[in-house]
């Protein structure tokens, strides 16, 4: 009787060890896929990370040497999703004056939502794809606005010699006072003009025409502004059948060749009759 209540207290134990991975497994999904550059090489040794609203880092995967990460995550919305090899980074790779031509920035998709087992490829250059916002306007034509800000490497670079300062990074501006900005306020112009800037965009896959697209100042400070764009698209013809859109922007300057893409997840609008 003694070896028959052992061994069904240790029944009990494997069983609810794996009722607890089971409910563990319910809620987390698996992120996988591969991060290249645009060329399709891999990139080895990359970090790919989800965070919160502050930019707390909540869970990190990092690629082997064919490019392949997967890691599984606790189910919801993440603010965001970045990517990036960090010695090549631009505030890494100045500490060690790594060459120019090996400097990279960062790979972004916003507002990410877990909610199922999901692969996401990534690729990533020198241009950045930063601040991305989707939203569509009621009663408006059947389009899709695209908020972005594109930030080439290239031009960092220049500005910041002109400039004569250091690259910086991680200051938080979410609580300082925003004053109205002045006549001559400097403008930094990371992004590439209008007429120097491609941009491509899908929707769940489908690429969707460029409607209009304008470029505008974002505020910095009262006495510094950058340039951004908003992009109007089309709608795709057919649906995913999930509960939001995925829209990926493509970025090109064609003046340096700077690249990058970016993601954003976007929730679909539901209406009270």
């Amino acid at each position: 009787m003694k070896r028959i209540k052992i061994s069904t207290t240790i029944l009990f134990l494997v069983l609810g060890s794996l009722c607890n991975k089971a409910i563990a497994r319910q809620d987390s999904v698996t992120i996988s896929g591969k991060v290249t550059d645009f060329q399709g090489v891999p990139i080895d040794s990359c970090s790919v990370i989800w965070q919160s609203v502050s930019f707390n880092d909540i869970a990190e995967a990092i690629t082997d040497r064919s490019g392949f990460y997967s890691i599984r995550i606790p189910k919801g919305k993440y603010q965001s999703m970045a990517a990036i090899y960090i010695p090549s980074y631009e505030h890494e790779a100045e500490k060690v004056d790594l060459p120019d031509s090996l400097r990279r920035l960062e790979f972004w998709a916003w507002n990410f939502i877990a909610d199922r087992d999901t692969t996401v490829d990534i690729r990533y250059h020198r241009m950045e794809a930063y601040g991305m916002r989707v939203f569509s306007i009621p009663g408006a034509v059947p389009a899709y606005q695209i908020y972005v800000r594109p930030m080439s490497l290239t031009r960092f670079h220049q500005w910041m010699e002109t400039k004569k300062q250091k690259a910086q990074h991680g200051e938080d501006l979410s609580n300082g006072t925003l004053m109205p900005l002045q006549a001559n306020a400097e403008s930094q112009k990371l992004a590439p003009p209008l007429s120097k800037l491609q941009i491509r965009v899908w929707v769940d896959g489908e690429e969707v025409n460029i409607l209009h697209r304008q470029e505008i100042d974002e505020y910095v400070n009262a006495r510094e502004k950058m340039n951004a764009y908003l992009v109007t698209v089309g709608r795709p013809r057919h649906s995913s059948g999930l509960p939001y859109r995925v829209f990926r922007i493509e970025l090109k300057d064609l003046e340096n060749g700077d690249t990058g893409e970016g993601l954003y997840y976007l929730e679909k609008e539901y209406y009270i009759r």
